[in-house]
């Protein structure tokens, strides 16, 4: 009899046990939903309203998967489409897009909203105006901050603002304004200067401002 009631007892205490361990987990998931896709609504926005008003086609667009390992570690895939087309200007295709592929690392230092995100990534560039067609790659690299701001309790309708600057390691190699003689020779160096950062200033690179929503699961 009494070992029956020790075992009883051991049985007992091994079902409180593990239906805690079970809660824990279960509660830990909820903490931290280890899956969130973005869309950067913001860049989608910006480029349509800027559409609107200089009558010419700018599309930009950005999706990210991140994972979390978690509740204060991260790592994210983002993919960036940028295109501004001319060929209504001049009647023939003309167009300047670029495309990027960044892997990020994220650390939330609270394990809560506020991030701290390092990139590192690779993209290039497309000057199209026929007949010429012509390409040029960049390594990327920068950091941001920002907040992952969910609505109600971890998981569901996400809202994330963050702001930060990414640089462009690279040579346009792209000279859209060919140089005629050296009179004119400083002129189009210039130009092509300021193309050149125009390309890593805004296509490939410079300052980064996102307002991104998407769904934490």
């Amino acid at each position: 009899m009494k070992m029956l009631k020790k075992f009883t007892l051991v049985f007992l205490c091994f079902l409180a046990a593990n239906g805690y361990v079970f809660s824990q987990e279960k509660n830990a998931e909820i903490i931290f939903p280890k899956n969130t896709i973005m869309l950067d609504a913001g860049l989608i926005t910006s480029s349509l309203i800027t559409w609107s008003i200089v009558g010419n086609p700018v599309f930009n667009a950005a999706i990210q998967y991140e994972r979390q390992f978690s509740n204060i570690l991260s790592a994210a895939l983002r993919l960036e489409y940028r295109l501004m087309d001319f060929s209504s200007n001049i009647g023939s295709p003309a167009n300047l897009s670029s495309f990027s592929a960044e892997a990020h690392g994220r650390y939330y230092p609270t394990g809560n909203i506020f991030f701290l995100n390092a990139m590192l990534g690779y993209a290039f560039f497309n000057y199209k105006v026929e007949p010429s067609n012509l390409m040029s790659h960049y390594f990327k690299l920068g950091g941001k901050l920002g907040w992952r701001i969910d609505f109600g309790k971890p998981g569901g309708f996400v809202f994330e603002p963050s702001f930060g600057y990414y640089g462009a390691i690279g040579d346009s190699n792209i000279n859209i304004v060919e140089e005629i003689d050296d009179a004119t020779s400083f002129f189009n160096d210039l130009l092509n200067l300021m193309y050149s950062y125009l390309i890593k200033g805004y296509f490939v690179g410079g300052p980064q401002f996102a307002l991104a929503v998407g769904y934490r699961f």
